[in-house]
């Protein structure tokens, strides 16, 4: 390697032949990355602003060898230099890693999932996969440490075995109760008959491919429509796994984000989190660490408005509610939004509280909220992101949360998982037979939520909620995404739970802008009955995988 760079951009025949394991074409102007370490590529991509030469000269004379071996130290070397001396955040935005979590709480994926930028996750959906088979030994649920070596140890392990074995005994009579309204011979499948597409039933198909096909499809159709009725009773402890692929700005924040958490869980995860990136991009995370600041505002905002709101009783709410905006009630909207994370009442009775308050009450609430600030990387929270101009409050399960909060592209906070705003039940768990099970497991549940509190375990009552306990969040939006996700989750394969949500914020919507009708026009109001509601995709998955010959046999 040279001690200094050559200007010229024409490579040499060797320089082009180092590079070839490197890239997907040496001679485009376009190419992709591959065998490289990020650290390396993240350095060579910030020299982009600095260097007069393009990424393959960069490469090729700063950051390999002689040999040909790509030199991890300079790009480490670079990138400490740029993030972590110079604080150009943005270069820390150039390396990317994917990462697995696995037997994570379902609460902490919210944590995780709600860093919206920079980082994209899947996990492990309780719509499709069934949490009746024990694992180990024992059923798929967090036990937090402390809540493990606390007096409320046993009842915690007691209280989620209960749960799950009545989960597991739903299974089969949910299951059978869907077979008997969509029945395997009324099922249909898309196929191809002389170059056109139609359906066709199970005396209709010709090969055993499509009987195969037909098979697999049907199947999961009727296990996805007990899934989404019996998840009711499962908890938030509930162990998912979460795939994520994001950027190093991104790990370095959520890092952050996890050690300023008040749950034992988040702690150990951001450590496991830091182990796992520190074998690809140890210099993007290097700054990563608690932030006092972030978990002194938390502290503080929740002891305000426990002082303010704890004797004010929650008044009943509509389930989705556009909320009124207007020049003068922007302080009042402003403080609202500070204060809804940390209360249980809407934000339209936050504001009605809030407004009569003495001004320096006022203050004292705003002040609170944007802390002790000692540099510009202590950053208040989102309740500054106030004034969209489109937003909402939403009152549903905690169970549709989870498949809406995805939306991004958008500003939403939530309050704390809890009992004090209801729970549904599902008119089918009745139908066979276990009603008065399923009404136990909320009891046994909502007692032990009260004996965790009263333990001083405010947080980690959370995880003594289950998936149809309620939840209140607010969105704030513009239009075009309003328009994406009303017209996204009102698709027929949507739950029914959240497609009613989303049905009723475009119909808010548009009685107050009904000219706004052509952005949303695409809405599906319709009310499937049945509760079977993705025979339709999965009759035109079943087509993709007979086109293919690729069978998913886990669906069988």
């Amino acid at each position: 390697m040279t001690d200094k760079p050559k200007r010229s951009d024409e490579l040499t025949d060797r320089e082009r032949e180092m590079l070839k394991p490197y890239l997907s074409d040496v001679d485009a102007n376009v190419f992709a990355l591959e065998n490289l370490n990020p650290e390396v590529i993240g350095g060579a991509l910030a020299r982009y602003s600095r260097a007069p030469t393009g990424f393959k000269e960069t490469v090729v004379r700063e950051f390999l060898n002689p040999d040909g071996s790509p030199n991890d130290v300079k790009g480490s070397q670079m990138i400490d230099r740029v993030v972590n001396k110079f604080g150009d955040e943005s270069v820390a935005e150039l390396a990317v890693a994917p990462l697995c979590m696995e037997q994570i709480s379902n609460l902490m994926t919210k944590v995780i999932e709600d860093c919206r930028i920079g980082g994209s996750p899947i996990e492990e959906s309780t719509r499709y996969v069934l949490y009746d088979v024990k694992k180990n030994g024992r059923w798929r649920y967090v036990c937090p440490n402390n809540v493990k070596e606390s007096s409320l140890g046993n009842a915690f392990t007691a209280n989620m075995d209960f749960l799950f074995e009545t989960y597991a005994r739903m299974v089969e009579p949910m299951q059978e109760l869907f077979r008997k309204r969509l029945t395997q011979d009324a099922f249909e499948i898309e196929v191809e008959r002389d170059g056109k597409v139609q359906k066709a039933g199970l005396k209709l198909l010709e090969s055993d491919s499509e009987i195969k096909a037909h098979r697999i499809a049907y199947n999961f159709t009727i296990r996805s429509a007990a899934c989404d009725v019996i998840r009711c009773i499962l908890p938030a402890c509930t162990q998912a796994n979460v795939g994520l692929v994001g950027n190093g700005r991104f790990y370095s924040g959520l890092i952050t984000k996890l050690l300023s958490n008040d749950l034992c869980e988040a702690h150990e995860l951001a450590e496991s989190i830091r182990k796992a990136l520190n074998t690809q991009i140890p210099t993007f995370i290097k700054r990563a660490g608690r932030n006092a600041y972030l978990a002194d505002n938390h502290r503080k905002m929740r002891e305000l408005c426990n002082e303010l709101f704890t004797s004010v009783k929650i008044e009943t709410s509509a389930e989705v509610e556009l909320l009124e905006d207007s020049p003068e009630a922007q302080w009042v909207n402003l403080l609202s939004n500070m204060v809804f994370p940390y209360v249980r009442h809407s934000s339209r009775q936050i504001r009605e509280m809030l407004k009569p308050l003495p001004e320096e009450r006022k203050k004292q609430i705003f002040a609170t909220y944007i802390g002790s600030r000692q540099s510009k990387r202590d950053r208040p929270g989102r309740g500054l992101e106030y004034g969209y101009p489109i937003q909402f409050d939403i009152l549903a399960g905690f169970a549709e949360y989870r498949d809406l909060q995805r939306h991004r592209m958008l500003t939403q906070q939530r309050q704390d998982l809890g009992i004090d705003l209801g729970y549904s039940v599902p008119e089918e768990v009745d139908e066979i037979g276990m009603g008065q099970d399923v009404q136990e497991c909320f009891e046994r549940t909502e007692s032990l939520h009260r004996d965790l509190k009263r333990a001083g375990m405010e947080q980690e009552a959370q995880y003594a909620t289950l998936f149809n306990h309620f939840i209140r969040w607010n969105v704030g939006m513009n239009l075009r995404e309003l328009g994406h996700l009303v017209e996204l989750r009102t698709q027929k394969a949507g739950h029914p739970k959240y497609r009613r949500t989303a049905q009723m914020m475009a119909r808010l919507y548009l009685k107050r802008h009904p000219e706004m009708e052509p952005i949303l026009q695409f809405v599906d109001y319709n009310d499937y009955d049945g509760g079977i509601t993705r025979a339709d995709q999965e009759a035109r998955t079943a087509r993709k995988s007979l086109a293919s010959n690729l069978f998913d046999d886990q669906d069988d």
